[in-house]
């Protein structure tokens, strides 16, 4: 009787607020029970896409712009802690905590699967764990979002990253948060990953050096682990082309079998609602810096393109 009625909150809570995140009517049932649930709607052809990016890449938009798609229920970053967590620990090939982070997203999808056919479930954090998640998940397909080297390095920078002043061993893997960081668990896991062999200089770099090893390192893995999984549905969207270009992303929806249906005068008005121009200004960033910095973009390109180009 609660779970009846808790399905008839999830309907109109939706239905009075649907572009706003779906409420998780699952999370609380046993995960035995999820497990199977999930099965049999997966059996029953529904629809669950995931999606990831080093970040920056206009996700957040590409979300507002599904939830305006019929059978469509997309959100991003639903559990970023635990998110973040996942891929810290991935980064360092820990098999820590799958249990929790796979219950949460399987009860997301399936909450989701309530009113529409088709779960989008978007996440950075997903960059180092896709063969974990495909393993466990099955999604029907994958997004990779992507943007040119000198926008994202910019927009990480506006946002803050690596503003923290701290030493930290690199190539130590810790179980529990650093006491620095605790009260702001994502920026510990979500941004101080295992970089491998570039854990030493990342501890000696400057701030725009470390964010664009972060980038480096991120995109290699997603390209690493797009390789293994080549034989899945996986469509590329490219912010350099999609930005404010209503034919591209309607053309990248179709390959993902899902319509556009509002017009483009609506859609141009969309980006408004999830962006900041401050985001993309310039950081000012001194000679010796751009030297490295610019030996690492000819590796941050060398996967771009192969991400650009793949099949």
């Amino acid at each position: 009787m609660i779970y009846f009625f808790k399905k008839l909150f999830f309907r109109y809570h939706y239905y009075f607020f649907r572009k706003s995140r779906k409420k998780n009517i699952y999370f609380s049932l046993d995960k035995k029970k999820i497990r199977k649930l999930y099965s049999s709607n997966i059996s029953l052809k529904k629809r669950i896409i995931l999606a990831t990016q080093v970040g920056r890449g206009g996700g957040k938009w590409l979300v507002d712009i599904l939830n305006h798609c019929d059978s469509v229920s997309a959100f991003g970053e639903r559990h970023n802690n635990e998110e973040a967590i996942f891929r810290y620990n991935c980064s360092y090939n820990k098999n820590f905590r799958f249990d929790k982070i796979l219950h949460l997203i399987k009860t997301e999808a399936l909450s989701d699967w309530e009113l529409n056919d088709i779960s989008y479930i978007s996440s950075p954090y997903f960059s180092h764990g896709l063969k974990v998640l495909d393993k466990n998940l099955r999604p029907e397909a994958y997004v990779i979002i992507i943007r040119d080297f000198y926008g994202l390095l910019y927009s990480l920078l506006n946002k803050g990253w690596y503003k923290e002043e701290f030493y930290l061993t690199k190539n130590i893997f810790n179980k529990k948060t650093p006491s620095i960081f605790l009260g702001q668990k994502s920026h510990f896991y979500g941004r101080y990953i295992n970089f491998k062999s570039d854990n030493k200089k990342f501890l000696k770099s400057s701030r725009p050096v470390k964010v664009a090893i972060f980038m480096h390192q991120t995109i290699k893995k997603i390209y690493e682990d797009i390789l293994v999984l080549r034989n899945k549905k996986i469509e590329i969207f490219n912010l350099n082309y999609a930005d404010q270009n209503y034919k591209y992303c309607q053309s990248f929806l179709n390959k993902l079998d899902i319509q556009l249906n509002i017009d483009e005068k609506k859609f141009l008005k969309l980006k408004k609602r999830t962006s900041s121009s401050i985001e993309n200004e310039k950081v000012e960033i001194n000679k010796k810096d751009l030297i490295e910095i610019k030996k690492i973009k000819n590796k941050y390109d060398y996967y771009l393109n192969k991400i650009k180009h793949f099949v």
